[in-house]
């Protein structure tokens, strides 16, 4: 008996041991993960520790519902974003928090501390929180690891997710003020050595400028790119810029400085457009015709030809290029000739 009250004394002291050798990095039965992601300009990162289900149900029992929790395991649970964002359309300045979550049969509350090397039993004081929003759970097919993923990604916002069971909680992130990050980002990265090249001042207005914002800036930059080398890229950003401006006339010129030096048949089309654009079709029709004689199998070059026939007032010359171009179309786009074509011969 005294021997088996040993052995049991041994193995609690043992597992007492194992509970709390934490002053060195040992394995743990919660791998801590860590998800990243680029949203625009901007990273948002999420680290927490990832629990196994192992059979039990989650949200309501092991978890219950209406209690603050650290939303993972033993570790705490953090999320950082590198600039101002919004979370479910709540502003939150860039940093990195402790999150919490406080579960709910209809709906669960995110909850984010100012502090993120807080335990994740530890929770927060509502001085200490940050930002509180709810929103709605899914049911999903069981997940057995706790684990966090991004879900939805675009361009200027995603959805991260927390899933464990057969529970998925969404909430929304977007970068607060975009384009002002965007804009400083170009600044900062046009003061390196980024400044000697001309296509990254043409790359930053023509971004500027396909964007509709800070077009003055845009103009500047693109003036600095000419001036370190002219070319049919940067000019035609330039005679972009001045057509949106409203100096049609400048841009013509531009135009015509740009038109010799441009190899890429594409760059030259969406140059015939611009000069539909600004009313020049006879130059529009002469340059078609040059592409077209390189090009004479692409069907969208015949069509441009067709275009400036048409806006100069040329039915029949315009006709006879659409009917040219419907001959070389792919069947996608046949429908769609049949139906032009009819139109501009019943007007």
């Amino acid at each position: 008996m005294k021997k088996i009250k040993l052995n049991l004394l041994i193995c609690l002291l043992g597992v007492i041991s194992l509970g709390f050798s934490q002053n060195v990095d040992l394995p743990q039965m919660s791998q801590r993960s860590i998800i990243s992601q680029r949203l625009g300009l901007s990273w948002v990162t999420i680290e927490y520790s990832s629990p196994a289900a192992r059979g039990k149900q989650i949200f309501g029992s092991r978890i219950p519902y209406d209690k603050m929790w650290g939303a993972g395991d033993r570790g705490n649970t953090t999320i950082e974003l590198t600039h101002d964002g919004l979370i479910e359309g709540k502003k939150i300045n860039a940093g990195k928090y402790g999150m919490f979550m406080i579960p709910g049969e209809k709906e669960f509350q995110i909850v984010l501390s100012k502090y993120s090397r807080s335990l994740s039993f530890v929770h927060p004081t509502e001085d200490e929180i940050v930002l509180r929003v709810s929103v709605m759970p899914k049911e999903i097919s069981h997940k057995e690891w706790l684990s966090y993923d991004f879900i939805e990604r675009g361009g200027q916002s995603l959805t991260a997710a927390l899933e464990w069971g057969k529970t998925q909680v969404p909430f929304k992130i977007e970068i607060h003020k975009p384009d002002e990050v965007l804009i400083e980002s170009l600044r900062s990265e046009l003061k390196g050595i980024a400044q000697f090249r001309w296509g990254s001042y043409s790359d930053a207005a023509n971004y500027l400028n396909a964007r509709n914002i800070y077009l003055d800036q845009a103009m500047k930059w693109i003036d600095k790119s000419l001036a370190l080398e002219r070319n049919s890229i940067n000019l035609q950003v330039k005679a972009s810029l001045l057509l949106k401006k409203g100096d049609s006339t400048k841009a013509k010129e531009i135009l015509y400085e740009a038109i010799p030096l441009m190899s890429n048949p594409m760059v030259l089309n969406r140059t015939i457009y611009d000069l539909i654009a600004i009313g020049d079709f006879k130059k529009a029709i002469e340059t078609a015709k040059i592409l077209v004689k390189k090009h004479p199998n692409k069907w969208m070059y015949v069509d441009t030809l067709a275009e400036a026939y048409l806006k100069d007032g040329n039915k029949k010359e315009a006709l006879k290029h659409y009917k040219l171009a419907k001959s070389i179309a792919p069947d996608n786009q046949q429908d769609n000739y049949t139906k032009l074509i009819a139109k501009i011969q019943n007007d």
